[in-house]
């Protein structure tokens, strides 16, 4: 454990100094043979966290946390944490706990509120390409601009067909069994969002080329109140964030490598992390749910204020966040980006 690790300014890791075995030497299939660094006990990593600069009061606690979430799991939290041993000032462990805790909840946070964004763009795709293309659209390239994106998206659509009709879901195998494909309706709740959001994404805009394809994509988007390229954009956004979150992944410091496009209002706010994303779904529920933001967003504060310690700067949380976002302030609200 405890690879010696660069980062940049804003504590984003950009190089480490472990070594690796080369993949094309032989002798590195070899059991044993490759330049890890070695095993350590829950008790030794207490101790190894320990020389690294973290003061830790419960070592039981400590040995509990790092059985039940590893290691580099938490080590990816402390980036943004000026640990040093030699600094002399011991940074509490519990802190990375916290951050750890927060980003558990911002994931669940964002987990259902993205559930309503997908659903309404499987009701939307469905209905407005079945209107303008037909039942069959999502079966024909020629409704879409790349084709060999299509075909990708047509392979994971397919996938997710079979594993269905394996699971024995009733509209899959009535479907099938009556029409040997699924009609878009039905096609659009066995897709997933990357799938979906992937097709939204590849659908020709351009009357003159497909003037139904075109038509279908300028509807979804008024649906949500932004242009087609905004609602492009957002949909493969969320995409990833809602993959983020099913796999558990950190969601704090990360860098966000598919950047949402932001109205123009907005654009001041842009950037690769995640303040972005807490910002499209705000707008997208001011237009669908409007009467549903206000309780969400008193949520994400109440996330926010029982983790007073965690820095939201990291995240690109500006100062003014809560206004930016409509959060409320509360008795033990702080402004916690610096």
């Amino acid at each position: 454990m405890g690879f010696v690790d660069k980062h940049d300014d804003k504590g984003r890791m950009t190089s480490n100094s472990s070594q690796h075995a080369s993949l094309s030497n032989d002798e590195a299939n070899h059991a044993g043979s490759f330049l890890f660094k070695p095993f350590l006990t829950f008790d030794d990593q207490v101790e190894h966290l320990i020389e690294q600069g973290f003061s830790i009061d419960d070592r039981k606690s400590a040995v509990e946390a790092l059985s039940s979430l590893n290691y580099y799991r938490l080590r990816g939290y402390w980036m943004t944490l000026d640990v040093s041993a030699e600094a002399g000032d011991m940074i509490p462990f519990r802190m990375v706990l916290d951050i750890s805790m927060i980003d558990d909840a911002f994931r669940l946070w964002l987990w259902s509120s993205i559930a309503p964004i997908e659903l309404k763009l499987r009701s939307q795709f469905a209905y407005c390409l079945g209107e303008n293309c037909g039942p069959d659209a999502h079966l024909h390239a020629d409704n879409f601009r790349d084709e060999g994106a299509y075909r990708h998206s047509y392979s994971n659509y397919a996938r997710e067909c079979t594993r269905e009709k394996k699971n024995g879901v009733p509209c899959v195998i009535h479907n099938l069994h009556r029409y040997g494909e699924l009609p878009i309706w039905s096609a659009v709740e066995v897709m997933s969002f990357g799938t979906l959001s992937s097709l939204y994404g590849n659908l020709i805009n351009d009357g003159n080329l497909n003037p139904g394809s075109s038509k279908a994509v300028g509807d979804i988007a008024r649906s949500f109140g932004v242009r087609p390229s905004i609602a492009k954009s957002w949909m493969q956004h969320l995409s990833m964030i809602r993959n983020i979150c099913g796999h558990h992944a950190r969601f704090y410091n990360r860098v966000m490598k598919i950047r949402p496009k932001m109205l123009r209002q907005d654009s001041q706010w842009a950037s690769d992390k995640e303040f972005p994303t807490f910002l499209v779904i705000k707008r997208l529920y001011e237009h669908s749910w409007p009467e549903r933001w206000a309780e969400m967003a008193s949520e994400l504060g109440r996330i926010v204020d029982r983790y007073p310690s965690v820095d939201l700067a990291p995240m690109g949380f500006p100062k003014t966040w809560r206004e930016v976002l409509g959060v409320p302030k509360t008795d033990a609200g702080s402004e916690a980006a610096a």
